[in-house]
């Protein structure tokens, strides 16, 4: 098992935390097939936790709202899964963001 020291060192982005609530959507973004939340994010992936199961290399759309900005729709990739108890842990990258029409 790695240490946490070599963990750090592998990402690119220094991380923030996060409780950011989301919308996770199909592929092409018509319908919403789950929700979750960030509990920690960078510029290029974070940490979803969500009690939909999700397969990893899956892309999906995730549309979020940050507290006084524009709602944004990320484009990423399921790159690792973990089972929790209740929920899942989710690893993504992003592909790009896009602000939302209002």
């Amino acid at each position: 098992m790695p240490s946490m020291q070599s963990m750090k060192e592998r990402r690119k982005e220094p991380r923030a935390n996060s409780n950011l609530p989301l919308d996770i959507y199909d592929p092409k973004g018509r319908m919403v097939v789950g929700e979750g939340r960030f509990t920690n994010l960078s510029t290029i992936g974070g940490l979803m936790v969500s009690r939909k199961p999700l397969k990893t290399r899956t892309a999906i759309r995730l549309h979020l709202v940050p507290a006084g900005k524009p709602a944004l729709e990320l484009i990423g990739k399921v790159v690792w899964a973990k089972k929790k108890t209740a929920e899942f842990e989710y690893g993504i990258r992003f592909n790009g963001s896009t602000p939302l029409p209002h």
